[in-house]
């Protein structure tokens, strides 16, 4: 039963939200949202630098060999491919 009742509530939400939209109320709950909105975009902000901070001494590296980079190796590839240059540049 809760199974079909999901869509409808998702529907009759979305119903809603259009009809709302074009009233007087809309600049109320807009006004009433977007400290929400930001609340919630500061707090995964916080947590991606807390995790990147945490995390970011697990993998000591050589100071020698920069690290492989797959979207520039398939840069590379594809350019090779496009000139149809067969032996890799070195």
């Amino acid at each position: 039963m809760l199974k079909k009742a999901i869509p409808c509530m998702i529907f009759i939400s979305v119903l809603l939200f259009l009809a709302l939209s074009a009233s007087p109320f809309a600049a109320t709950i807009d006004s009433l949202l977007w400290p929400i909105r930001f609340g919630i975009l500061a707090g995964f902000s916080i947590l991606l630098v807390w995790s990147r901070r945490r995390h970011r001494d697990d993998e000591p590296r050589d100071a020698k060999f920069a690290p492989t980079d797959s979207p520039d190796h398939f840069l590379s590839r594809a350019i090779r491919w496009f000139r149809d240059e067969q032996n890799p540049p070195k």
